[in-house]
C-alpha cells in the first residue's frame, strides 16, 4: 500500500493513484461482491424459510388457511431461486475469470473522453456479438427518516448517464470489447463532495446474448484532465445499432401518424406489458406478505406496511397495463383521449393559441440490480403554465428526446425547460 501512497504523494495532481483498485488501470469488476452477497443472502433465507415451512405449513393447512401456506411455500421457493442464482453467478466468474478493465485515457475526462477495452478470452469471437455500455455518474443520497431513533435511508442519485454499443473484434482465441464516451464540461469529478456523500462514475458492460449472459460493472476514476482516447476511435454513443434500438423501442410504445401542421399519436394498451407486469407480481407479493402478517397475528404496522405498498403497486401496475392514450396535436390545438379499458378516464382539448410549447419530463427511475433505468414523458405546456402528457413510457433520455424532436419537428411547437 506504501508504493501506491508514495507515488501518488510524489504527483499530488494524480488522486486517483490513491486508489489501489485503479492506480495499475487494470480495474477488478463488482462481480466477486455479487457472488458473496447472493451466497450470505440465500443461506440466510434458507436458515429462515426452512424451518419456518417445516412447523408453520401444516399448521397452517390444518386451520384451513391455505393463503398463508401458499405465501410460506413461495418464501421457500424464493430461498431456491436465491441459492440458483449463486451458483450461477459463481459460474459465471470460473468461466470468465478474473476480468479487467483497462481505460484509454487513464483516468476518465470530463471535457475529453472515457473509454475502456476488456479482453474476454473465454468468449469466442463473432460477428453478431453485442455488448451494450453504460457510463453514469451518481452519488448515495442519504435522508434521514422521521421517528425518534434518527435513523437514515440511502438511495442514489444520479447525476448524469449515457448509454451506447461497443466495439467488438476478434483477440487471440477470445474478444476485445471496447468503448468510448465523449464527456462535457461541467460534470463532477470521482470523490467530488456533496453534502455528506461522495460522487462516482460506474460502467456496466452487458452482452445482449441470452446465452452468454455476460454482465459486469466497475467503478472507474473519472477527473477533469481534459484528455482524449489514443487508441478508440468510434463514440459508443452514435453507434449504428442504437439508432435501429431506439426506433424499436418507440415503435413498441406508440403508433405515430404525421399530418399537415402535427402528428396523430397512438399509445395502445399493454406497452410495456413486461416491465408493468412487475409492478403487479411484486404489489401481489407484497400484498400477500400484509394478509400473512394479518394472519399470523403480527404487529398491525407490518400489515399496513406490506399491504398498502402491495396495494398501491397493484393499482398502478393495473392502471399501466390497461390503459391507452390517443392525441392529436396539429394546426387545430390538442385534443387527448386516455381510455381504461376503453372506457374514457381523462380527456383535454385545448385551441392552438392555448399552446407554449413541448417539455421532456423525468416519470420515474427503476432499478434491477446494477441497471439503473429512467422513464420519461413529454408533455404539452399550455399557456396558464399547466401541462397535458401527450406520450409517456419513454425508456431513457435518449428515446425520450428522439420522441421530443419528433413532435417539435412536426408541430413546430418549442422545447420548454424541464
Amino acid at each position: 500500500m506504501g508504493s501506491f501512497r508514495d507515488r501518488a504523494a510524489s504527483q499530488p495532481n494524480q488522486p486517483w493513484l490513491l486508489r489501489k483498485e485503479w492506480a495499475s488501470n487494470r480495474i477488478r469488476s463488482h462481480k466477486r461482491w455479487e457472488v458473496v452477497i447472493l451466497w450470505a443472502f440465500a443461506v440466510a433465507w434458507s436458515l429462515i424459510s426452512t424451518p419456518l415451512a417445516h412447523v408453520q405449513i401444516p399448521k397452517a393447512l390444518a386451520r384451513g388457511e391455505t393463503l398463508v401456506a401458499w405465501i410460506i411455500g413461495g418464501m421457500l421457493l424464493a430461498a431456491v431461486g436465491l441459492i440458483a442464482a449463486a451458483v450461477r453467478a459463481t459460474w459465471d466468474v470460473h468461466r470468465h475469470g478474473d476480468v479487467r478493465l483497462v481505460m484509454d485515457p487513464f483516468p476518465g475526462s470530463i471535457g475529453g473522453h472515457v473509454g475502456a477495452f476488456i479482453d474476454l478470452p473465454a468468449v469466442a469471437y463473432r460477428p453478431d456479438l453485442r455488448f451494450d455500455v453504460t457510463l453514469r455518474c451518481a452519488y448515495p443520497d442519504q435522508a434521514r427518516s422521521g421517528g425518534g431513533n434518527n435513523s437514515t435511508r440511502s438511495r442514489e442519485h444520479m447525476v448524469w448517464q449515457t448509454e451506447g454499443v461497443a466495439q467488438v473484434q476478434p483477440h487471440g482465441a477470445g474478444t476485445c470489447v471496447s468503448f468510448r464516451f465523449n464527456l462535457p464540461d461541467g460534470l463532477p469529478s470521482s470523490a467530488d463532495p456533496v453534502g455528506d456523500s461522495e460522487h462516482y462514475w460506474t460502467v456496466l458492460l452487458k452482452c445482449t446474448d441470452p446465452a452468454l449472459k455476460f454482465s459486469r460493472q466497475f467503478d472507474v476514476p473519472v477527473y477533469a484532465t481534459r484528455t482524449e482516447s489514443v487508441w478508440l476511435g468510434q463514440d459508443a454513443a452514435t453507434h449504428p445499432l442504437l439508432q435501429a434500438q431506439r426506433e424499436a423501442e418507440l415503435n413498441a410504445v406508440r403508433s405515430i401518424k404525421l399530418v399537415d401542421g402535427g402528428v396523430h399519436l397512438y399509445q395502445p394498451y399493454g406497452r410495456l406489458w413486461r416491465h408493468n407486469l412487475l409492478w403487479l407480481v411484486m404489489g401481489g407479493a407484497f400484498f400477500g406478505f400484509g394478509l400473512a402478517a394479518k394472519a399470523m397475528l403480527a404487529p398491525w404496522v407490518f400489515v399496513v406496511l406490506f399491504g398498502g405498498v402491495g396495494g398501491a403497486m397493484l393499482l398502478w401496475g393495473f392502471f399501466a397495463l390497461c390503459n391507452s392514450l390517443r392525441v392529436q396535436l396539429d394546426a387545430e390545438g390538442l385534443r387527448t383521449e386516455r381510455r381504461l379499458l376503453g372506457l374514457m378516464f381523462a380527456w383535454h382539448h385545448v385551441p392552438r393559441n392555448g399552446l407554449r410549447g413541448l417539455q421532456r419530463v423525468l416519470s420515474y427511475t427503476s432499478q434491477s440490480g446494477a441497471e439503473h433505468t429512467e422513464w420519461y414523458r413529454i408533455r404539452v405546456v399550455l399557456q396558464d403554465g399547466k401541462t397535458i402528457t401527450v406520450a409517456d413510457s419513454l425508456e431513457g433520455k435518449e428515446v425520450a428526446d428522439q420522441m421530443l424532436q419528433t413532435l417539435t419537428k412536426a408541430t413546430g411547437l418549442p422545447v420548454q425547460p424541464g
